[in-house]
């Protein structure tokens, strides 16, 4: 689906789900939802996106809690949970070392630096954050001036995931020398 094409309707959300539902366990769909968490949401919420019980949603989350998986974080409107970005952070790292060679990690994490290289010669800055945007673009300009610096920062995000992928291979893979 394009972002310009209309919701799926209801019936077909409640089909989606009911397939989601039968096809994965209760942990898998409340693993699934912490991992989608971006503020803390409490049991109750959780527990319906994940089609559980909350009895099952607070059992698993408290696993993963204690696992580092989510954070919980209690409050005077009681307790909530939310992601834990280091582990989920490590998690993207980890595959990356788990579905490539130490070779490949290296060989992309060099041209990963280089393109950020070329982006801190052509701004004439350090970060992308550090760039200020002229009032005088036109929008057009503007526009693609952003999405330059979105691209940058996803560059940069990379080169942390990719270096993070080299030290796990490192940790686990004696072949690689430095």
């Amino acid at each position: 689906m394009s972002e310009f094409d209309p919701e799926p309707s209801a019936a077909t959300l409640s089909e989606e789900q009911a397939v989601w539902t039968e096809t994965e366990d209760t942990r898998r769909r409340i693993q699934s939802v912490i991992t989608g968490l971006q503020e803390p949401a409490p049991v109750t919420a959780i527990a319906d996106r994940a089609a559980c019980s909350e009895n099952a949603a607070r059992k698993h989350l408290k696993d993963f809690a204690a696992l580092g998986v989510v954070h919980q974080v209690d409050d005077p409107s009681g307790t909530r949970y939310v992601r834990n970005e280091a582990y989920i952070r490590w998690q993207r790292a980890n595959r990356l070392a788990t579905t490539n060679t130490a070779e490949e990690l290296l060989t992309t994490l060099a041209e990963l630096e280089d393109r950020d290289e070329q982006f801190q010669a052509r701004f004439d800055e350090p970060t992308p954050e550090t760039v200020e945007l002229s009032t005088e673009l036109s929008h057009t300009d503007l526009e693609e001036r952003l999405e330059e610096l979105s691209e940058w920062a996803t560059v940069q995000t990379s080169i942390d995931r990719h270096k993070e992928a080299v030290r796990i291979a490192r940790r686990t893979d004696d072949r690689l020398t430095a």
